[in-house]
């Protein structure tokens, strides 16, 4: 395998703040971004904070490789035209992009969960809709579209067909399939692997999302990466463990002593 590792910056600890450095000091060479919240009017969108970004990754030497559209967990993306929330699903859209040519992001990634989970005909003809825009738009740029969510291989090449744009393609997590829906990770992964895009996340845990160090859980993180290893994927394998959250942090009161145990679990994984 070619693998770079990284991180979510949500998931280090602090939640974002000072991800780059951190993410620099630990060895990591990756992030993925999060777009942040309409309440805090999406702070990766405003010009002042791209500077900041653009600056912390001149200074650190981080790639920053996805833009999260993270409230999407909170606003159905797949909302009418009739209700609240539609002005606030096309402003993530239509910003979004935006933001990534302007941080030199390669892909966007569109969380399918919560608020946004497709659930009847209704929802996956709106989510194409959005789907079909945003890769539209991103396509102008060689941007990709990466959709996580827990639609089962059946489910997800129906939503693929319907979208039907060749930068549009799954973003797969190792633990999410496993614990809210009892699926096989590998199961799903061998069945999904086509549609892939070349990133994904990985944590794990004990019946509870990120409680547990990688290969410590019960969604076969290990099973994961051996696959990957027979697929020879090339990509970035981001780390989603959230380190000074509940229940990881029961293990450690030091956050960071986490983090670097996590990193050396994950490089040790992938030695071919």
């Amino acid at each position: 395998m070619n693998v770079t590792i990284g991180a979510c910056d949500w998931a280090l600890p602090g939640s974002g703040l000072n991800a780059t450095r951190i993410a620099a000091d630990y060895g990591l060479k990756a992030l993925s971004l999060q777009a942040g919240y309409f309440k805090n009017k999406y702070p990766i969108f405003e010009k002042e904070m791209q500077v900041y970004f653009l600056q912390d990754k001149e200074r650190y030497g981080i790639e920053y490789v996805a833009i999260a559209l993270n409230d999407f967990d909170n606003i159905p993306m797949h909302a009418g035209e009739d209700t609240q929330e539609y002005e606030k699903v096309w402003y993530i859209l239509k910003n979004c992009v935006k933001a990534a040519v302007n941080l030199q992001i390669p892909l966007i990634q569109v969380p399918g969960f919560a608020a946004s989970e497709i659930r009847d005909e209704q929802d996956y003809e709106y989510s194409k809709k959005c789907l079909q825009y945003l890769c539209d738009e991103a396509a102008k740029y060689d941007i990709v579209i990466g959709y996580e969510s827990l639609l089962g291989p059946e489910e997800f090449k129906k939503l693929a067909d319907m979208v039907n744009r060749k930068n549009f393609g799954l973003y797969y997590d190792s633990q999410n399939y496993s614990l809210f829906k009892g699926y096989d990770q590998i199961k799903i992964l061998e069945e999904m692997y086509p549609y892939m895009v070349n990133q994904i996340h990985v944590k794990d845990g004990n019946n509870a999302m990120s409680g547990a160090l990688l290969g410590k859980g019960d969604s076969n993180f290990n099973g994961t990466i051996d696959f990957l290893k027979k697929k020879n994927f090339q990509g970035y394998i981001l780390l989603e463990n959230y380190y000074d959250q509940l229940p990881l942090r029961l293990e450690d009161e030091n956050p960071y002593n986490l983090l670097e145990e996590d990193i050396n679990i994950l490089k040790k994984a992938i030695e071919v």
